[in-house]
């Protein structure tokens, strides 16, 4: 049983690969590269297809699913090609800024999670942090955290994210980047009491938990109560409201 379970482990590895050899050669295809032919010939190993294809033909999405693949842990890179990615679709006037950026982080997260090689929830979550305060006007609350899910990363870890966020970088709580991450924390338990909340049966006791326990509500709630605090004392009056309403509902499910 062991050496079959190996063996269709093998080959699921090669199925992936093969598949990554597929869309590079695609990609070269539309371009019409040169180095398209060169694919036709035989299954490549991740190791050839990155050094002889995705590397020096910068295939930025095709570098993070051989990163997924191969389980190649390299943070740094993987920041860089993650910024240089979103940066590019943020830059491009044909495209809808930060709609189309969190669109991009959906599609592709989607296929990389849960791969923290390759999709670390943290660092996606500051590199949207750094694009939504540049541009403010086209902010709305709960980008990070919504695009986050559509990548099918569950609550609980795009909290985690978030609040080591707020650790992090909100050092001042009266600053743009604390009052963006409360309300993305806010948003983010609103979504879950609305996916969860109502599902919970009449004959349920009051303290049984939802159908959907990914998150850590006391470690919510505790963070939403030291961000009004915050907010009470940089007198953001229309902050401290909202985040006291997010925590009156999450409340009421337990």
């Amino acid at each position: 049983a062991d050496g079959l379970g190996a063996l269709l482990r093998e080959c699921e590895d090669q199925l992936e690969i093969a598949q990554v050899q597929l869309e590079i050669q695609q990609q070269l295809r539309a371009q019409d590269a040169p180095e398209a032919p060169a694919l036709d010939r035989r299954l490549y190993t991740v190791s050839e297809l990155y050094d002889r294809f995705a590397e020096p033909l910068r295939l930025w999405d095709a570098m993070l699913l051989i990163f997924r693949a191969s389980n190649h842990d390299d943070a740094e890179l993987v920041a860089d090609i993650w910024l240089t990615i979103l940066r590019t679709v943020l830059d491009d006037a044909q495209r809808t800024g930060l709609m189309a950026v969190g669109s991009k982080v959906a599609q592709l997260g989607a296929r990389l999670h849960p791969s923290a090689a390759a999709f670390p929830p943290p660092l996606i979550a500051g590199i949207l942090l750094d694009l939504a305060l540049e541009r403010t006007s086209e902010y709305t609350p709960g980008f990070i955290g919504c695009t986050l899910l559509q990548a099918r990363v569950p609550h609980a870890a795009v909290f985690d994210a978030l609040s080591a966020l707020y650790a992090k970088r909100a050092s001042q709580p009266g600053s743009a980047a604390a009052e963006l991450l409360a309300r993305e924390v806010a948003a983010l338990a609103s979504s879950w009491v609305d996916a969860n909340g109502l599902a919970r049966s009449p004959l349920d006791s009051p303290g049984s938990p939802p159908p959907d326990e990914s998150l850590p509500v006391m470690d919510v709630d505790s963070a939403l109560s030291q961000y009004i605090i915050n907010a009470t004392l940089n007198n953001n009056i229309d902050l401290k409201n909202e985040l006291q309403r997010v925590q009156s509902r999450l409340r009421q499910i337990f």
